[in-house]
């Protein structure tokens, strides 16, 4: 059995490894089992999550717009949608024009609209709001994550399973940090392994088995072994990543902006059908405080960009048949003001619409969408959905957990799932 020294001596390099990310690797907790490496037990049918984040704060009265109202267009003069530009949904409210393929969607029974989403007191700060989203707690600081904490109560069900869940981009978001299970961030199918120096390509073979034969040993001290587990789990989960993606095969074009081509590597992951449950993309950009509708990145521009990736990947997922065991979910650390500002843009708001798109969602509008006529003291929407009601309904109809183990208390469920 190693000791510290001769860990040291012996340069066992896996805290450097690209295929795991700094973060992930900061999340060890001895004492616990990875879930990397032992016999699969969840099946490739069950139920899957991909969690889209709009970050920058997305402006949801210029996406689910309440263009039957004229206090929408009086704060709004120069930034408002024209009525005759917007895909209605109902007579009073409907959707940017720039999201023609999601009002498809949602013609079909596929797209549930969650409006005025918030929580109390709501922050406005992009990184304490976003923290309170990630970890469904507006009141205290937390460690962890809405999802690592499903993750680490679902451990039993996935056993064997090497990819459980995945962060597609760099970071790691707070969502997905448990204190048992390791989530990877994959950048990319290329740099999701174990890399070498590609001048050398004949001595791959040989570092990747003094690898593992040096991390495949126990050590002495319990971090220094949970890392060696950890290493060796994220290889060997990039080893059958690499092969499960070969089995991807698809007519389907996507878009060659950076979110559509995320969603093009999730729908990869599926078709391998390794049991991934929880899937991670972010697309930024939505913090519009000038040139909203003109800027080189604009609302507009986003929602389009949104819109075509979307229909790229529900047309792949319905190709493979597997849509049915797939619901997205979008989320924004906030909205934005009700009434623009002098440089054409909006501030940081609060309650803002939420997506829900699957075959097995209820379609449709649900909760109340929020007065224009009766703001809060700063002018602001006051929210009539919490939060941690969307997600107590994904959690409980559609991940079959415990939701108030998660997220501390119950919270009223919402009814858009299908079960």
């Amino acid at each position: 059995m190693l000791n510290r020294r001769e860990f040291l001596q012996r340069g066992i390099t896996f805290v450097s490894l690209s295929l795991a990310s700094r973060y992930m690797l900061m999340q060890v907790t001895p004492g616990h089992d990875s879930v990397f490496g032992q016999a699969s037990t969840l099946s490739a049918n069950s139920n899957l999550l991909i969690i889209i984040q709009l970050n920058g704060g997305n402006d949801g009265l210029n996406t689910v717009i309440p263009y039957g109202s004229g206090l929408y267009y009086d704060a709004r003069p120069k930034l408002a949608v024209p009525p005759k530009e917007i895909l209605p949904i109902t007579g009073q409210i409907g959707l940017h024009p720039k999201l023609a393929n999601l009002k498809k969607l949602y013609d079909a029974g596929k797209v549930a609209i969650v409006q005025g989403v918030g929580y109390p007191n709501a922050n406005r700060s992009h990184f304490r709001s976003t923290d309170i989203w990630m970890t469904a707690n507006p009141d205290t600081i937390e460690k962890t994550g809405w999802l690592g904490r499903y993750l680490d109560e679902s451990i039993a069900r996935f056993h064997g399973v090497k990819l459980p869940a995945a962060n597609i981009g760099g970071t790691l978001p707070l969502t997905l940090v448990g204190e048992k299970v390791v989530v990877p961030s994959i950048a990319s199918l290329e740099s999701y392994q174990f890399l070498t120096d590609a001048r050398y390509p004949q001595e791959r073979e040989k570092r990747l088995q003094l690898f593992q034969a040096i991390n495949g040993q126990p050590f002495e001290n319990a971090y220094l072994n949970y890392l060696a587990q950890t290493g060796i789990g994220a290889q060997q989960s990039a080893d059958e990543l690499q092969t499960a993606v070969k089995k991807y095969s698809s007519t389907v074009e996507y878009p060659k902006d950076p979110f559509a081509q995320g969603l093009k590597l999730i729908a990869q992951i599926i078709a391998g059908g390794i049991g991934t449950q929880i899937l991670y993309v972010t697309i930024g950009g939505f913090d519009t405080h000038a040139e909203q509708n003109t800027a080189p990145v604009n609302h507009p521009m986003l929602l389009e960009t949104i819109d075509k990736s979307l229909n790229a990947f529900y047309q792949d997922i319905s190709q493979m048949g597997v849509a049915d065991n797939i619901v997205l979910m979008t989320f924004s650390e906030f909205g934005r003001r009700v009434r623009e500002n002098g440089s054409l843009g909006t501030d940081h708001g609060t309650a803002a619409p939420i997506f829900v798109i699957g075959d097995r969602v209820k379609g449709g509008l649900h909760g109340e969408y929020p007065s224009l006529a009766k703001l809060d003291d700063n002018g602001d929407l006051i929210y009539t959905v919490d939060f941690r009601s969307v997600y107590a309904t994904v959690l409980e109809d559609w991940l079959g957990a415990d939701s108030q183990a998660i997220l501390g208390k119950k919270f009223e469920k919402l009814g858009f799932i299908v079960r």
